[in-house]
């Protein structure tokens, strides 16, 4: 059942169920997973960088194509969300975790 409750935090209930998933988890997985969250993360912030970047172009482009400008629109609010999802994640393995694993070049 969802909660009204404007004391909570947004997350509040995704970060409960995360917690139940990385719980039983060993350290070694535990960092492996945080370590491929970190990479993943990462990819993420360019791509929406990218379709950030493209969407400013074509709203620039006064010849560009209402549809065209709409799509890009949608894109970049497709990889901020991914974005933001990932990030919520990683601050979750993270903090279970307990520390920034170095991440390998790679």
């Amino acid at each position: 059942m969802a909660s009204n409750n404007d004391d909570e935090s947004p997350g509040a209930g995704f970060t409960c169920n995360l917690e139940h998933v990385f719980r039983e988890m060993a350290q070694p997985e535990l960092e492996r997973l945080t370590i491929d969250a970190i990479r993943e993360y990462r990819a993420s912030v360019a791509l929406a960088e990218t379709a950030r970047l493209q969407r400013v172009a074509a709203e620039a482009y006064t010849d560009s194509y209402p549809a065209r400008r709409a799509e890009l629109q949608r894109i970049h609010e497709h990889a901020e969300t991914e974005h933001r999802a990932r990030q919520l994640v990683l601050n979750n393995l993270i903090d279970r975790l307990g520390y920034i694993p170095k991440v390998p070049a790679g």
